[in-house]
């Protein structure tokens, strides 16, 4: 008797693809959340087109992951993968001298400049050894192998730098430009003062002027009226 074949699931048809990289994690056995959700973001970049729609990633602890597709099955990812021990590169950020080394040209330090560098980046950062390029460029080896790289424009300056800059920098002065056009603002309202008819000495005008002879030639006319009724009485 012929046994019915099982149809094909599509965890038989599919193999998930593994991403290139793994993560770095503090602890292999126990990932935290933040691990984690690195992994499964990993596993499904790497496999964007190749898994069915409503397929389901997880990842566990160790970092095994496992993809289950809509028909129930499923494939698995061993942890070992997708993760990797943080490296001393990884736990480590290097440490950078707080003043640069000032050198003759920051394109091509000379023997002694990279010695007096290298030798303040393994103070700061001790149990490593320290390579420097010609550019000034930092190689920080730790212990295991791993590496971190500091650029050369964080570390030297060319002499003569330093805060001078500043000394280049032309500086308007602002102060007796505002006095200038204080001044031009003064003498252009003299001006329009006098166009308007001001005396400069006393500050009144022709019109105030002409109002005040009118006004005295009517108190003299008053004064002569009174004088005339005088006499007429007498």
């Amino acid at each position: 008797m012929v046994r019915p074949e099982t149809p094909e699931t599509e965890a038989d048809k599919i193999t998930p693809n593994v991403p290139e990289k793994k993560v770095p994690v503090a602890n292999t056995s126990n990932l935290t959340e933040t691990e984690k959700d690195q992994v499964k973001t990993n596993v499904t970049d790497a496999n964007k087109g190749n898994l069915p729609s409503g397929s389901q990633i997880t990842v566990g602890n160790d970092g095994t992951t496992t993809v289950t597709y809509p028909d129930g099955s499923k494939d698995t990812i061993p942890g070992d993968k997708v993760v990797e021990g943080k490296s001393d590169a990884d736990k480590n950020e290097s440490k950078v001298p707080g003043d640069k080394v000032k050198v003759d040209d920051p394109n091509k330090l000379t023997d002694s400049e990279k010695e007096e560098l290298s030798n303040n980046l393994e103070k700061l950062n001790p149990g490593t050894v320290v390579t420097i390029a010609d550019d000034g460029t930092a190689t920080v080896t730790y212990p295991d192998g791993s590496t971190n790289t500091i650029s050369g424009s964080q570390l030297v300056t060319a002499k003569g730098n330093g805060n001078t800059t500043n000394s280049n920098v032309k500086v308007t002065p602002t102060n007796t430009n505002n006095k200038i056009n204080k001044d031009n603002n003064s003498l252009g309202k003299n001006t329009a003062n006098a166009k308007a008819g001001e005396l400069p000495q006393t500050g009144e005008t022709n019109d105030s002027q002409k109002l005040s002879v009118i006004g005295m030639a009517l108190m003299g006319i008053l004064g002569l009226f009174g004088l005339g009724k005088k006499r007429k009485k007498d």
